[in-house]
């Protein structure tokens, strides 16, 4: 009688698997179809057959085979890309941190804290601020820029003006416990204010460190496509390759919908070729704060966004552990290959 029930549950442990393998792959094609829709003609090659050779190698999700034109590209182009299932095995296998906002790199609060000097602008945490010391920090500096402490991909940022203490003591009272902080606004080179003066147009370089070498691993730069006062990719921006050594913008501009932009769409400024201001300063301060970082558990392959400001300074305005691998796409080949490489190396 046991074995009859074993074997029974058996059977019905396999059919409800088999119906929930069936459910994924029906929605996972509905996605598809919708991928293929949105993307219209370009994505002419794009087919379901082909998706799923492309899982079965990178195990990429329907959103990643359209991002980086896998429909377009030979299996071994394919193979060089870093998928988001890919990172998250390449984060387990380094040992880097895997919980949550707990940690420096995706704590705004702690990042700023231990990496003041880095930062090039003054900042204050509401929560431990009295109502009278925010007050005096946003009038001193007119505007601050609000933003969530524990999130990102551009999500929460607002500006706030001054107008009067008891504004901002009201301000401050919404703020107290809401995981926010408070920053100066920058102003950024007048070089790249050329991209878009109506944002603080970043770089978020990619960056693995080991025992002895701090390697700088890719580099793109982030502009919002209009007015908006968000660069993020993930808030409707586009980005574009930066030659690592050099600083110049290497690719035209690329959105999320795949859509090329050789001049910036608002500015008009031509893109490929457009030199960045300070980058030896850049990677300099870039090599020291990894370095500084690696002292930190769990802390080897991080995301930067760094600034370019008027007075000179390179600013570093967060670091992001278990970064996106969207910034592969502006480049004709991924970089997964060159990370197992450098892992090898702890």
């Amino acid at each position: 009688m046991a074995s009859l029930k074993s074997n029974v549950r058996e059977v019905v442990h396999k059919a409800a698997q088999k119906y929930r393998n069936h459910q994924t792959e029906k929605e996972c094609k509905r996605e598809f179809d919708g991928l293929r829709a949105a993307h219209g003609a370009m994505a002419a090659k794009a087919n379901w057959k082909d998706y799923l050779g492309a899982y079965v190698q990178t195990h990429c999700t329907t959103h990643e085979y359209f991002l980086f034109k896998f429909y377009e590209k030979d299996r071994e182009t394919r193979d060089s890309y870093l998928t988001q299932w890919r990172r998250d095995r390449f984060i387990h296998a380094i040992h880097d941190d895997e919980s949550c906002n707990a940690t420096v790199p995706g704590n705004k609060v702690l990042f700023n804290m231990l990496f003041e000097p880095y930062l090039c602008r003054e900042w204050i945490n509401p929560t431990s601020a009295t109502p009278e010391a925010f007050a005096a920090f946003v009038k001193k500096l007119g505007k601050v820029m609000l933003k969530p402490a524990c999130d990102g991909k551009g999500h929460g940022i607002s500006i706030y003006e001054y107008t009067t203490d008891e504004d901002a003591i009201a301000l401050h009272d919404t703020l107290v416990g809401a995981a926010m902080i408070a920053e100066e606004v920058l102003v950024q080179h007048p070089q790249v204010d050329r991209i878009n003066p109506n944002c603080i147009n970043t770089v978020r370089v990619a960056t693995y460190t080991d025992r002895d070498d701090v390697h700088i691993v890719l580099a793109t730069l982030r502009s919002a496509r209009d007015k908006s006062i968000v660069d993020n990719f993930a808030a409707g921006g586009i980005h574009m390759a930066v030659d690592i050594d050099t600083g110049v913008i290497s690719s035209d501009a690329i959105d999320e919908q795949q859509r090329d932009y050789p001049n910036h769409p608002l500015t008009g400024t031509k893109l490929k070729g457009f030199q960045l201001p300070n980058w030896d300063k850049a990677l300099d301060v870039l090599r020291r704060a990894s370095r500084e970082m690696y002292a930190l558990p769990g802390c080897r392959y991080l995301g930067w966004d760094i600034a370019f400001l008027e007075s000179g300074d390179v600013s570093i305005i967060e670091c992001n552990w278990r970064q996106g691998a969207q910034n592969q796409q502006p480049y004709s080949r991924g970089v997964y290959h060159e990370l197992k490489a450098l892992s090898q190396k702890l």
